[in-house]
Order: structure tokens, then C-alpha cells, then sequence
């Protein structure tokens, strides 16, 4: 999805896009439910889907309530400063074609092959957008001694 794809979208279409993670898909199944699945085939590869997630969560989170209420355009102009909501939301289009990739596979009982080509090859489109616009990764709190 390029950035006047973006744009364009209303406010219902930006909130569904930032819900990418949650939002109910085919058999009901959403992308954190069907990373548990997938974990037990690939647990390193659900994991590394996961800090994208989070990473992309937490940056969205400042746009959240203007998402639900107002068109992506408007968003758009007031950015300043940081990554802003169409870059974003870029991120988010490409978790959510992982999220329909992965879905499908979960939701198909017969399916044995793993798409681990094709997550990782979002995946990695994803984690590069982040570091582009300098998403920080996850720290881990300091574990406590004693």
C-alpha cells in the first residue's frame, strides 16, 4: 500500500487497517491467534512476528483514538515530528497481509507446509521499515537479583 492509498482511507478503514493484529479474519481466527499456532511449528519466527507487532503497536498508540474518530488525512497533517501515521500504517499493511497469510494457513486443518519463506519475507520488509523510521526495539526490564 503506497502513501495515497493511505491517505485515502476514512476513518473506519484506518482504525480496521491499525487493528491488524486483533481483527477477526477467516474462521474467526486473528493474526496473535494464529501466531500460536504457527509457534508450535516455528516458535522463533512467531516470536520475532510478535516484537513486530508490539514494536508497531506501541508506535501506533499516539494515533490510536484520532484513528477511530477521524479520516487519515486529517491525521496526516497534524504529524510532527517521530514516524508518522502513514508510515505507520504502511507497517501495519504489511503486518496485515502477514496476518492473511498466516490466518489462512492456521484456519486450514489440512495444511502441513509452513509458509516460512513468506513470513519471514514480510517480516523482514516490516522489521526494515521500522528501523527506517527508527522504531526502537524492545528492551527488556533489568532482571532483579536476589
Amino acid at each position: 500500500m503506497d502513501a495515497d492509498d493511505i491517505l485515502s482511507l476514512d476513518t473506519a478503514e484506518g482504525a480496521c487497517l491499525a487493528d491488524y493484529a486483533e481483527r477477526a479474519r477467516v474462521g474467526d481466527w486473528s493474526l496473535r491467534s494464529a501466531l500460536v499456532r504457527y509457534a508450535q511449528r516455528a516458535p522463533v519466527a512467531a516470536s520475532a512476528v510478535l516484537e513486530l507487532i508490539r514494536r508497531t503497536d506501541a508506535a501506533l498508540h499516539p494515533f490510536r483514538r484520532s484513528l477511530d474518530s477521524s479520516p487519515v488525512r486529517e491525521i496526516a497533517a497534524d504529524d510532527d515530528g517521530g514516524p508518522g501515521v502513514v508510515d505507520l500504517l504502511r507497517v501495519a499493511a504489511v503486518l496485515d497481509e502477514l496476518a492473511d497469510l498466516l490466518v489462512g494457513w492456521a484456519n486450514d486443518r489440512s495444511a502441513h507446509e509452513v509458509p516460512t519463506e513468506a513470513v519471514d519475507a514480510l517480516a523482514g520488509r516490516a522489521f526494515q521499515m521500522l528501523a527506517a523510521l527508527e522504531v526502537p526495539r524492545e528492551t527488556r526490564p533489568p532482571r532483579r537479583t536476589g
